[in-house]
């Protein structure tokens, strides 16, 4: 006897499949910094390490864009390998204005762009984003605004629901906690999470979905005594922020060539939405 698997069941295995696959999908980022002395110093790999520690990425990549160990500016292409970058300084780019023309042709391109302390607040000369970026109203955090220091920890969300804070409960940003003295956004900003002392620890714009402000310096206390403890979810603040500039995940229909291995073969068949639900079916 011949046994129909009735249309929406198939439809809506399908429909899993499919979620499941687009939420194996990881995504690939960039460190772009003016951090340290080289791309081995420790306040690039701290960093680097406790983003990969949140197990939301597929790599994340340092780039020295400071004007010590060999640092570079990279090209837009360059950056096109990535889903999304962060930036900052704790010494000077090796060009600002270039850097910000980049970063401005690659959020226009769609790419995801988080700048973080000192480059949201420093006002040395060429340690905050310049060119174009500046001149064309990308900045959500004004720049050189001043820093300020002194302990503090997060303080209110004002934006629960924003994917920013979600798995966010905890922070503290150590004896120096680094952040913005200048407590304005730009006309598109909107902010999304405070500091203790009311100053801004995350911001949002409503112009470029694709662009996160953090009033906080992100290398953590294992790379500097001072800063921000591991303990809490400062990994997680910038994961959800390099996250949430990134637009949501395509699938992909030629995905396999009937060998279940992943391997598409130039046509869309039968095999791809098996593999599909071989995925569903192992979770």
């Amino acid at each position: 006897m011949v046994s129909f698997v009735p249309s929406r069941v198939v439809t809506l295995s399908i429909g899993l499949a499919l979620s499941a696959s687009c939420a194996l999908a990881q995504v690939d980022v960039a460190i772009v910094a003016a951090a340290g002395s080289s791309a081995a110093d420790v306040r690039f790999t701290d960093v680097q390490a406790k983003l990969m520690g949140t197990g939301e990425f597929n790599s994340v990549t340092i780039i020295n864009a400071g004007n010590l160990g060999g640092g570079v500016t990279p090209t837009l292409t360059d950056l096109q390998a990535f889903d999304a970058i962060i930036t900052w300084s704790n010494q000077t780019y090796l060009s600002a204005d270039e850097l910000g023309n980049v970063l401005a042709d690659y959020v226009d391109a769609g790419g995801g762009v988080v700048v973080a302390v000192f480059a949201t607040s420093t006002t040395t000369v060429g340690r905050s984003l310049g060119g174009r970026f500046r001149a064309g109203g990308y900045e959500i955090i004004p720049t050189q605004g001043g820093n300020t220091a002194g302990a503090a920890s997060l303080g209110e969300i004002i934006e629960p629901t924003h994917p920013c804070v979600q798995g966010v409960s905890s922070f503290i940003g150590g004896t120096t906690a680094s952040r913005p003295t200048n407590t304005n956004v730009s006309d598109h900003g909107f902010k999304i999470a405070l500091w203790s002392d009311g100053k801004t620890l995350i911001a949002g714009s409503t112009r470029f979905r694709n662009r996160i402000d953090l009033g906080m310096y992100p290398p953590s206390r294992d790379a500097l005594t001072t800063s921000w403890d591991p303990a809490t979810d400062g990994a997680r603040i910038m994961a959800n922020a390099l996250l949430a500039t990134i637009s949501p995940p395509r699938c992909i229909a030629d995905v396999d060539d009937g060998t279940f291995t992943g391997t598409p073969d130039g046509g869309v068949t039968i095999d791809d939405l098996l593999y599909y639900l071989t995925l569903y079916a192992d979770g």
